[in-house]
């Protein structure tokens, strides 16, 4: 059964997600010093906050700024949420803004549950196991939610990704050597190696390849895997020579780049 978790990432910009699950807990009046960006995942949430009484179904967002007073209970039964908290100063350097205008609305509907699944998948990727190139995803998924967040409802303009060709090519060298050595650079190193902004270079990325930084590193770990097990190599070392955490997780990799499991690929 889920339970309510805490995560402090100390490492990029002290963000913090709460992983909440409960039924009877409630929360006094309360602000945060930061912003507050959560969705509701299931059942559903209630609080006051600017002198209103909010009643959040699953798929509705809680964006506050900070120091916004509020309350906070399960309105009926159990109520799961993520809720994602970021400083100012976070949220400028993460997304390369300098205007930061804030949340004009509270609880809008997650158009999509976009912001919803983005959420998801920061806990998820704080949940997994810290193989190398973690940070790489975490600090992803982290960059997804402030983005999709401020970017629809907090009024703000990201820099419009451009062609840059050289950093992508060196970037994608860069990975297929890190998993070759065992290691992985963050998307802090990454982007301080080809003078970019972190947000910037996620975004060109997308634009001009179709992947993140992250889905190149996994495509450079599948890859190497596929040569060791060319060379010999049972799919166990393999996983572990290419950075997957275990024999599972390249399976599920190799069959989504390739159509296959390891074990159907035959060597003549």
């Amino acid at each position: 059964m889920p339970r309510n978790r805490y995560h402090h990432l100390g490492w990029h910009h002290g963000l913090e997600l709460f992983e909440a699950a409960f039924s009877t807990q409630t929360f006094t009046r309360h602000a945060h010093e930061g912003f507050a960006i959560g969705a509701i995942a299931e059942g559903t949430g209630g609080y006051i906050c600017r002198g209103e009484s909010m009643i959040l179904p699953r798929g509705s967002l809680s964006l506050m700024n900070p120091e916004e007073p509020h309350t906070g209970h399960a309105a009926a039964g159990r109520v799961r949420y993520n809720m994602l908290y970021a400083s100012e100063q976070a949220v400028r350097e993460i997304l390369g803004l300098r205007d930061l205008r804030g949340f004009a609305t509270i609880a809008p509907q997650d158009k999509g549950l976009r912001l919803t699944r983005a959420l998801a998948i920061l806990a998820e990727r704080l949940n997994s196991p810290q193989s190398p190139g973690w940070r790489l995803g975490v600090e992803e998924a982290a960059h997804r939610v402030l983005a999709q967040a401020f970017a629809h409802y907090g009024g703000a303009t990201l820099r419009q990704p451009g062609s840059e060709p050289a950093a992508i090519r060196y970037l994608r060298e860069r990975l297929a050597a890190s998993v070759a050595e065992g290691s992985a650079p963050s998307l802090t190193e990454l982007a301080a190696e080809v003078g970019l902004s972190p947000s910037y270079l996620i975004r060109s990325t997308s634009r001009a390849t179709g992947l993140t930084p992250h889905g190149h590193l996994l495509r450079a770990r599948v890859d190497h895997a596929r040569r060791q097990l060319l060379n010999g190599m049972t799919a166990a070392e393999a996983a572990l020579a290419a950075g997957f955490c275990d024999q599972s997780h390249l399976i599920r990799q190799f069959r989504r780049h390739y159509g296959v499991t390891p074990g159907a690929l035959v060597r003549h």
